[in-house]
């Protein structure tokens, strides 16, 4: 099997079910934010505390099914095998109330007290990114599920507080 499969050079990509679309497609945008994402948590979670690596590796994980859904048009997104339910919001909301109460914000921070918080933030604004484009599929009529887009915006305040646990050597354990 190649890697290069020549699909793209018309300049069009596939989406699930064998759908294509262009490859300025408002999906392609947001679930390559989403991708992106991921790779800039790769990057957090090689310089995170060993405490904080599992996290943010299971986050990669939920990342993939958050990005199948934007990568599938409408009508069909009842034939993916998992998506984003209730279940992620929770553990995002039981995760940013955890990390709350351990670091008990009183301001903002300026990004790069750390490598691994700085990580971390680049992160999280990739990932407000994806959110943005999530909206506008929501807008537009290709995102129906409510729980995707709370759990995006959940999930970039948790990334926000794992900085600022990283930048202060502040441990968060179970």
């Amino acid at each position: 099997m190649s890697l290069v499969t020549k699909r793209g050079d018309d300049g069009r990509t596939d989406l699930w079910f064998a759908d294509r679309v262009p490859k300025y497609h408002p999906q392609v945008e947001a679930f390559g934010a989403i991708y992106e994402a991921q790779a800039a948590l790769g990057l957090a979670r090689a310089m995170a505390p060993d405490w904080l690596k599992p996290a943010i590796l299971q986050i990669q994980k939920d990342l993939f099914t958050a990005s199948s859904e934007l990568a599938t048009l409408r009508g069909k997104a009842g034939r993916l095998k998992e998506r984003v339910g209730p279940e992620l919001v929770a553990w995002a909301e039981g995760e940013v109330a955890r990390y709350e109460r351990a670091i008990k914000l009183t301001d903002w921070t300026i990004s790069g007290g750390s490598a691994g918080g700085a990580a971390l933030d680049l992160a999280l604004t990739i990932l407000r990114r994806g959110e943005r484009w999530a909206v506008r599929l929501r807008d537009e009529g290709y995102v129906e599920n409510r729980d995707l887009l709370v759990y995006l915006n959940r999930l970039s305040d948790l990334l926000f507080l794992m900085a600022r646990a990283v930048d202060r050597g502040v441990e968060v354990s179970a």
